[in-house]
């Protein structure tokens, strides 16, 4: 993950990231056209965002492992 300082961020975004009592929502980042070029996420959602990327790895793992045991290549 790359960082920033919240000290190197525009007033706006700090002011965002540092409410008392923020929403619990995204921030999006938005370019001269409209779209959205970036997300600040609060602290939590990034913590279930990792815990679910982590459980699809797992699973994909032990897909892998079952196909592995279920090719028989092991007792090669």
């Amino acid at each position: 993950m790359r960082t920033i300082d919240i000290g190197n961020v525009g007033q706006e975004l700090s002011d965002m990231i540092n409410q008392k009592d923020p929403v619990d929502e995204d921030i999006g980042i938005v370019g001269s056209d409209g779209e959205i070029v970036g997300v600040v996420i609060p602290k939590d959602a990034y913590g279930f965002f990792l815990r679910k990327v982590e459980e699809e790895e797992d699973r994909q793992d032990q897909i892998t492992v079952d196909e592995f045991h279920k090719s028989g290549e092991k007792d090669q």
